[in-house]
């Protein structure tokens, strides 16, 4: 008996601390939003157990760069309230398909669209960025080279990871950035590219480790 009664109180501490959701985008059940095929910045739409994230915009990457235009003024984004607690650890697991990708990334401590963390990804480089009232008032940037460019390799795995300390973001099982001394405070989670880009989200996995 009180080999029966330790078990359950040991799967009952999993359950408790180890919480999974996955959307598999068959219904919108966390509300992502969704953008009209006509909308002339981008869409977003979810049909057939995908969302298909797709975005128009023309950019002057250079003037990006220098600073001399806004990402947060030529980005289109699609979001949800992600299922967990971000003041615990958590793992958010997304397989994405990228057909075309200039700037793509996730989107994170989303409030609004203003005010957001962003890990945002090109061929030469990756970046966190954080914005407050439409402004980047804080970003890392960092070099790194793919083997192949990004939309060359079309089937990727983007993970998010906190651990209340460090955020960490991992693709195809490779690290490629880890920032410090970020709190979160919101659950808004969701994409986010710039430029001309189409992504194919099939599956995200929302884990509170």
């Amino acid at each position: 008996m009180k080999k029966i009664v330790f078990l359950v109180v040991c799967l009952c501490s999993v359950s408790m601390f180890a919480q999974t959701f996955k959307e598999t985008f068959d219904s919108n059940s966390l509300e992502w939003t969704e953008r009209a095929y006509k909308n002339e910045q981008g869409n977003a739409i979810i049909d057939q157990g995908v969302m298909t994230v797709k975005s128009f915009t023309k950019v002057d990457f250079a003037a990006l760069a220098n600073g001399s235009i806004n990402t947060y003024n030529t980005a289109f984004e699609t979001h949800c309230y992600a299922p967990i607690d971000v003041k615990k650890p958590f793992t958010i697991t997304s397989d994405v398909t990228v057909k075309n990708g200039e700037e793509i990334g996730l989107i994170f401590n989303f409030k609004d669209f203003g005010n957001y963390y962003a890990f945002v990804m090109a061929d030469d480089y990756v970046k966190f960025i954080r914005y407050e009232d439409g402004c980047a008032v804080g970003s890392i940037t960092q070099g790194i080279r793919w083997k192949k460019k990004l939309n060359k390799k079309p089937a990727q795995t983007w993970i998010l990871k906190s651990n209340g300390q460090t955020l960490e973001f991992v693709v195809n099982d490779e690290p490629i950035m880890k920032v410090r001394y970020m709190p979160l405070d919101y659950t808004g989670f969701g994409y986010y590219s710039v430029g001309k880009c189409e992504l194919i989200i099939d599956e995200v996995e929302f884990k509170q480790d």
